[in-house]
């Protein structure tokens, strides 16, 4: 007697079946993450097909463009919020903190920002404005006083940035914080504090000023010179007060004082390796 009966037309069946039941879930499942996504997108504005959003990770991005291309990327559960009645916009929020960006600057806005703080951006202009954040602190581009405040508050702001030419001013803090006021030329402040409190103060009426602290120093410079470079790496304050029209480098590794009062027109180079104080002159 037959306990079994091998039908191939039968099974041929049962495995298109099966395959049809595979497509049809997989199908419905992208259609949910499409669906959902989606959700978390809302765009408007004149110039909305304009708007490339990309979320990873259950962020949003709300997006109103009456202006240039946006590019905006969301990685993680955080949020975008822009208003763009300006030019090229391109936005990167990675972490759970709220992105809001209000742009009518007629030069292009990169606003790059790794960590979960708040960052706000308010860019007007024509210059380029280029920022890069890192760390968990909040960060407001430019820092606006009102009329009862006369100065950025310490905290919880990481990044203050002022001056008639602000839009000129790229800051890059990873746990520290830094304070720029800009009426010259280019400036760029970078601040590596794993401990949160290394600290760049800049005031500048000059050229070109390119500062670094590497630590939980703190570097305060006034430069009303030339082009000026200042690297402090440790744990103490760099003070530097610049008029020398002429190229002045300074460059500090240890935890002691390092004060610098440059003037002339002579190329000044200054390099100090230990955890004594210095002073030049």
């Amino acid at each position: 007697m037959k306990l079994f009966t091998f039908n191939p037309k039968c099974m041929l069946y049962r495995w298109k079946y099966l395959l049809s039941v595979i497509v049809t879930l997989t199908i419905a499942f992208n259609v949910f993450i499409v669906d959902a996504q989606v959700d978390h997108i809302k765009v408007s504005g004149s110039k909305a097909a304009d708007v490339a959003p990309v979320i990873t990770g259950g962020g949003y991005i709300n997006a109103v463009n009456n202006g240039a291309h946006v590019a905006a990327t969301q990685t993680g559960s955080g949020t975008i919020n822009l208003t763009n009645n300006g030019g090229v916009m391109t936005l990167t929020n990675t972490g759970t903190g709220v992105m809001t960006i209000k742009s009518n600057a007629t030069g292009a806005v990169t606003v790059t920002r790794t960590g979960n703080g708040n960052t706000t951006v308010d860019a007007t202009g024509s210059a380029a404005i280029a920022l890069t954040f890192s760390g968990n602190g909040d960060v407001t581009y430019p820092y606006r006083a009102s009329a009862n405040l006369s100065v950025a508050p310490k905290s919880p702001l990481s990044v203050t940035i002022t001056g008639k030419n602000a839009s000129d001013v790229v800051a890059t803090t990873t746990g520290g914080h830094i304070s720029v006021e800009n009426n010259g030329g280019h400036v760029a402040a970078t601040v590596t504090s794993p401990g949160g409190s290394g600290r760049i103060n800049i005031i500048n009426n000059g050229t070109a000023l390119t500062a670094t602290e590497t630590g939980e120093g703190t570097v305060k410079i006034t430069n009303n010179g030339g082009v000026l470079s200042a690297t402090n790496t440790g744990n103490g304050l760099m003070t530097i007060s610049n008029t020398c029209t002429a190229a002045v480098t300074v460059t500090n590794t240890g935890n002691g004082r390092v004060t610098v009062t440059a003037t002339g027109s002579t190329p000044i180079t200054l390099t100090h390796t230990n955890n004594a104080d210095f002073v030049y002159p």
